[in-house]
């Protein structure tokens, strides 16, 4: 199901954010004809949706024909480790970062050391402020949240028993999310909403969080989880606990298990935030960037809604799924 908002925005270009399009930059890479260098942080690896995020990645600088440092906390989202990978690939000069920040506001300074050293930032996922950036690549969260959710209220005819799910609450794409849940439930007085409480956008914790709260409710309609591997450990835990099929659950990413999940008739629906795509199309930009391109300073995905309708013509791997189109996605900037 495809939501009639479709979303693929190139917005103004920021100021110095891009030269003009065929004048290589004097300290570039491919100016001193070599190949270039990126670091491409993800937030940890352990969730499937950075697995998807560093396919996406590679598939671009294969094409592309450069080089590409994966670079990721060993502890999943720790602020203090991430801080120390920023401030030593910065000593290590690459040409640029194509950068998720653990927490949108605490990495902002040690991005703004990046800034004064020179190195371009390409910001994707969580949408950082009060840094330079050549562009951000990623989506409104508050609105997939908002779509996902209007549309599994209205398969419950507007009301019921509903669970949200929270994500990292440091992190601006749970906020956002949790933003999109409020005004969807705002928008269906009949929902009423049981608990909200973090999963931090892992498995585990979601499942644990969860088995808890099936103890206080013994009733719950539907669950809104803020991404997918959580909602997949939900869904693990209605079946153990004999209330599998009992309870929708919604959640976004697309991540490979969600999608088997919807084809087997366990999960509801999910969004497909697709990490892959937007790690691909950001690595395209810092290229792009570094080539003396024109970048458009932002480029939002889509709203596109996984249910059991559609789930057979998106049930691919990242390593499966074709990349996108920079032209069709970002236009002639």
């Amino acid at each position: 199901m495809t939501i009639s908002r479709r979303q693929f925005t190139a917005g103004t270009l920021a100021a110095g954010a891009a030269t003009a399009l065929g004048t290589l930059p004097s300290g570039s890479a491919f100016a001193q004809g070599s190949k270039p260098t990126i670091a491409f942080f993800v937030k940890n690896v352990t969730n499937p949706f950075w697995k998807a995020c560093r396919i996406g990645a590679e598939k671009a600088a294969k094409e592309l024909g450069i080089n590409m440092e994966v670079v990721a906390p060993t502890k999943p989202d720790n602020i203090e480790e991430q801080t120390r990978l920023v401030e030593d690939w910065i000593v290590k000069k690459p040409d640029a970062f194509v950068f998720v920040p653990v927490d949108y506001k605490a990495l902002v300074p040690s991005v703004q050391k990046a800034n004064k050293a020179g190195i371009p930032i390409i910001n994707y996922n969580n949408k950082m402020t009060d840094i330079e950036k050549v562009t951000f690549i990623g989506s409104d969260d508050a609105l997939f949240e908002y779509e996902i959710c209007k549309y599994l209220f209205n398969s419950m005819g507007g009301k019921g028993k509903v669970v949200h799910i929270d994500g990292v609450p440091a992190a601006i794409t749970a906020q956002m999310r949790k933003k999109g849940f409020e005004r969807a439930v705002k928008e269906f007085p009949g929902i009423e909403v049981l608990a909200s409480q973090p999963g931090q956008y892992r498995r585990l914790p979601a499942s644990q969080v969860f088995e808890n709260l099936m103890q206080r409710f013994p009733e719950i309609d539907a669950v809104v989880s803020a991404n997918d591997d959580m909602a997949v450990g939900i869904v693990e835990a209605l079946y153990a606990a004999g209330r599998g099929g009992k309870t929708k659950v919604v959640g976004i990413d697309g991540i490979p298990d969600a999608i088997q999940a919807i084809a087997e008739g366990k999960m509801f629906a999910t969004v497909d935030f697709s990490g892959h795509d937007q790690s691909y199309l950001a690595v395209q930009a810092a290229v792009r960037h570094l080539k003396g391109e024109k970048v458009p300073a932002e480029i939002l995905l889509p709203v596109f809604i996984i249910d059991k309708s559609n789930v057979g013509k998106v049930a691919k791997t990242p390593e499966e799924r074709a990349v996108p189109s920079w032209d069709k996605v970002a236009g002639k900037a």
